[in-house]
């Protein structure tokens, strides 16, 4: 059995959160190992459980600070 593992970036995060398939770019790995603090970020809002919706308008609201 392999470990399976996927590396987070913020880009590609931000790619599945406009077409709403968050959970699926998570998918099933046994570890998700984030390269920076935005995608970091966007996952403890997930595991919060808010919608691709919420998060993106998050995101929105942090950038115009």
């Amino acid at each position: 059995m392999g470990f399976n593992k996927r590396y987070v970036n913020y880009q590609s995060t931000l790619r599945a959160l406009q077409s709403g398939r968050l959970k699926e770019y998570y998918g099933n790995s046994d570890a998700l190992i984030f390269q920076d603090d935005e995608s970091l970020m966007v996952n403890n809002l997930f595991d919060e459980g808010k919608s691709d919706e919420e998060i993106l308008l998050i995101i929105k609201q942090n950038e115009e600070k």
